[in-house]
Parts: C-alpha cells; structure tokens; sequence
C-alpha cells in the first residue's frame, strides 16, 4: 500500500509535465534554466515574480481583441455517446373516440382488406374438435391476437444542443477542426476536451464536468478579473512572507513548498468542504508523527460516525477502538441511542487503513487543523477537491516528510523502519517551518503558465490574518514547544497536538 501510494503521487519527470499534473506533483524551479540556478534571493522576490506575471497576463486578456465565445451552459456532465440522435419508443395508436372526432384528424380510416364475408343468418358455435361436441348454448370464443412490436423512433437528444456548443466553443479555442462540428460527442469531441484539459491544466478525463465547464465558459475579462483579485492579496502577503514557507493555497487546492526563496515543488491537495472550511491561518510545522492514531474529532463524531453507531452498532471506521467514559468498548453491545456525544471517543489505529495515512504534520493553532496524508488517493485525481472536514490531505506526504526531516538528519531509510514497525512516533524539526494559508484566485506555475481558480468558499477573505503575538514574559499555550530531534515512541498524539483534532 505504501509503495502504491509513493507511485501514485511521485510520477516520473522526464514523462513530462502533463503526466507531473495527473499525479499532482510539480517539481521545477519558476522560470528559465538560468533563473532555476540562480533563484530569487528571497521569498519576497519570488511573489514579486509571481505578482508581475500575472498582472502582464491580465493585461494581455484585458487589451486583447473581442473575439466569440460560444457558452457550453448549465447541466448534467458530457460525456463520450451524449447528444445526436437517440432511440425512444412511440406512444401506442390513438383511437378516436365518439365525443370527439377530432383528436387524430389526420389519421384516414381504411377500410380492410380482406373480401367481406356476407352475415349469417344467426351465430354458430363451432366444436373445437370432433371428440368434443359443440355446445350449443356456449358463446363463440375469438382468439386473442399477439400485441403489435413496439414503434422505435429516432429523436435528438436533450443534450444535442450542449454538445454541439461544445464542439463550436473548442473550434475557437483551437482544439478542434471546423469540420468536426456535430451534435454528437463522439471520438473528436474527447480528444479535444482532452487536449483542452491539459491545456488548462486539469485532469484529462475527457468529461466536461463542472470544472472543465467552467473553464470553457470563462471570458477573457473574468480571468483577468480573477488574477487582479490574486494580486491585490499577494501584495498584501508580500512584505511579510518567509523565505522558507508552505503555502496552503485553498482556491487552487494545493500546496507549495518555497526553501530559502526558492519554489522547490507544488502538489495537489484536498482541503476542508465548504460546509467545514479550511481556515486561513498563519502557523508552523513543528513536528511530524510517523503512524499516527486518528481520533476522531466532534463535528465528525456528532455529524457522521454517532448515526452511524446508532444506526448499525459500529463507527463504520476500520481498525478503530470506541471508547464510553474512557472505557474501551464493544460497539455493538451499546445502546447508543442513550448516549451523548460527549461521553464517546473513536480512535483509528496507526497502518494502511488510518484516516490521516501514515504522515501527521503538527501544528500550533487551537483549531485542530494540521496536514497530513491519506488512506484514499483517487480524490487527487478530482479537479474539486474540497473534501475534507477541515485539515489538508497531501498527494506526496511521504516526500514532504523527507524532504522537512532532512535538517533533523533523518533519511529515507530511517523513516522506512519506522513505518514498517507500525508504533507511533513523532519527531520534531530543529527549526519550525512556517505555513500560510491563503486564498489567491489565480497562481503561476513553475513554466510561467498562469491558472486562474474560482474561490470555492464564496465569503472567504482575500487575505492572511496577521499572526497573534505573544507578550513578553508570557508563554503561547497554542505554539508546540520544540522537541527532541531523536525519534521517540509515542503511545499517542503527541502533547502539542490538541486532544480533538477539527477533522481531516
């Protein structure tokens, strides 16, 4: 499981930067090769970088000519077979009635075309066999007909016209032949909704979902409109930004790591849902947690695992303890009906299956937000990843780790035996590295290439609170006292990590 994971979110780069994209792993430099062996000098510059691109983007998309723009529109995703025509059964025949003759008047009465057989002078019942004797008094008996085959018809489909917008809007976007235009979304259609994906940097999944629907429709004025948005809060970000840094950026769900002023990688991430936001907060990593335990935390707990107990007599969470009163309990013989959130306590033990993977990377807020990896690698292949309850999953948090440990001189084969000893340990980080989490609609990847991300919490701020300070002579309950470099057993989170974690 691990080496599957370590596969998945750590392509080859040499497939180039389209297979980097598909695994969410980007690892060069921003700019030119020579820029990539200098660098900036610090963190500042590097945002002043990101800031004069895309404002000369923005004005490019703002002075450029008007040309169309066909809208793909509202609806159901498209996909491969949608549109053209499609097969429907008829109504069966309507028969006219005697009040009203009238309701199929283009329908001719045609007579029959079998020779009229002269009446009888009265009705004779005909004996089915000669064994059996007719009777005389029984009513005659017609045989019933089998029902005529339904009537297929061919119709256009609902979605034709969605399609065929589709198939105008890339014309004039360039990914596909004029003469490729149809209603049908057929081979054509996909490989150029393919090529426009990569283009834009999401996943090639061939569908126009709603992401992809998004990007089709966007005019030119919206995308500049979104990068001045991210500049406005990057200006405000700039004068105080660290030299090394994590950035969380919540918009474009993902998350960079910036050393000594230089951007060293970006990978996808999945953050909080809407209805359970990542917060922005300014925080440090100031330890990491190899196998670490999940406890779940009290939204969960009260909002999906406490029906569940209820419902079924167990957490629905593999390899979880319960706990009623800090007593370790058998699930199934509780009556949790009786029981209030309060008294309970779910924890998943360390392995493959945990919530949080086998990365934990401890922050000081009191939010119980921290970053971590995942039991579930398909959500990176989303280009909405707003799933969490709160904390942010990492595509590659093993490399994370190894790449952060480095100072504390833990390698690559260290952290092997502490993973596949399964115990829980924590090991801090001599120096605490800094994490913002931002909000920036727009961000500039390492090529230069410019994204744009529509906000997914529509009241978010635009930018970073500024750090509380701490006064003089008095301690930061919130900030996790440096611990030793050695690596240490831990039976549990460690105590800088609060007891309920806000969820993952």
């Amino acid at each position: 499981m691990l080496n599957a994971l370590r596969t998945y979110a750590r392509p080859r780069l040499r497939a180039g930067m389209a297979v980097g994209l598909l695994a969410g792993l980007i690892l060069l430099p921003f700019g030119s090769s020579a820029e990539a062996a200098s660098g900036p000098a610090t963190g500042r510059d590097l945002v002043g970088g990101w800031i004069a691109r895309l404002e000369q983007r923005a004005t490019e998309l703002e002075t450029a000519p008007k040309v169309k723009a066909t809208r793909v529109g509202y609806g159901l995703v498209l996909k491969k077979g949608d549109g053209g025509m499609v097969d429907v059964v008829a109504p069966g025949p309507v028969q006219p009635s005697e009040t009203d003759a009238s309701a199929v008047p283009d329908i001719p009465v045609v007579p029959p075309a079998t020779p009229a057989v002269p009446p009888l002078a009265a009705p004779v019942a005909v004996p089915s066999s000669p064994e059996a004797p007719a009777d005389a008094g029984a009513p005659v008996v017609e045989a019933a007909l089998p029902p005529p085959p339904p009537l297929i018809i061919q119709v256009r489909s609902r979605s034709a016209d969605r399609v065929q917008r589709l198939a105008n809007r890339l014309v004039e976007l360039g990914h596909l032949a004029p003469e490729h235009v149809t209603d049908t979304f057929d081979d054509n259609i996909e490989a150029a909704v393919r090529a426009f994906q990569i283009a834009e940097g999401l996943m090639p999944d061939g569908k126009v979902g709603e992401v992809t629907r998004q990007a089709l429709d966007r005019t030119p004025a919206q995308a500049a409109a979104l990068m001045r948005k991210a500049v406005t809060s990057m200006r405000a970000f700039q004068p105080t930004v660290p030299d090394t840094v994590i950035l969380v950026n919540l918009p474009s769900q993902t998350v960079t790591y910036v050393e000594r002023g230089k951007l060293q990688f970006t990978m996808r991430a999945v953050v909080g849902r809407p209805s359970r936001q990542t917060p922005l907060l300014q925080d440090k990593v100031t330890s990491i947690t190899v196998n670490p335990t999940w406890t779940v935390p009290p939204t969960v707990l009260v909002e999906d695992k406490l029906p569940i107990l209820r419902k079924k007599g167990n957490s629905g969470i593999k390899d979880a303890i319960v706990y009623l009163d800090g007593n370790e309990v058998a699930p199934e013989t509780v009556n949790w009906w009786s029981v209030t959130p309060d008294r309970i306590r779910i924890v998943q033990r360390p392995g493959d299956d945990n919530a949080l993977g086998r990365f934990r990377f401890n922050l000081t807020n009191g939010e119980g937000i921290f970053l971590h990896g995942t039991n579930d690698p398909r959500l990176f292949e989303r280009d909405l990843r707003a799933a969490s309850s709160g904390c942010v999953r990492l595509a590659d948090a093993r490399m994370v780790a190894e790449t952060l440990l480095r100072p504390a001189k833990v390698d690559s084969a260290a952290i092997d035996r502490q993973l596949e000893s399964g115990k829980t340990k924590t090991i801090a980080l001599p120096n605490a590295v800094p994490v913002r989490f931002v909000y920036w609609t727009a961000f500039v990847e390492p090529e230069g290439t410019v994204r744009v991300h529509p906000g997914i919490y529509d009241d978010a701020p635009q930018s970073t609170p500024a750090p509380q300070s701490t006064p003089a002579g008095k301690v930061d309950q919130k900030t996790v006292r440096p611990l030793s470099a050695k690596i240490s057993p831990q039976s549990s989170a460690p105590a800088s990590v609060p007891a309920t974690m806000r969820g993952s």
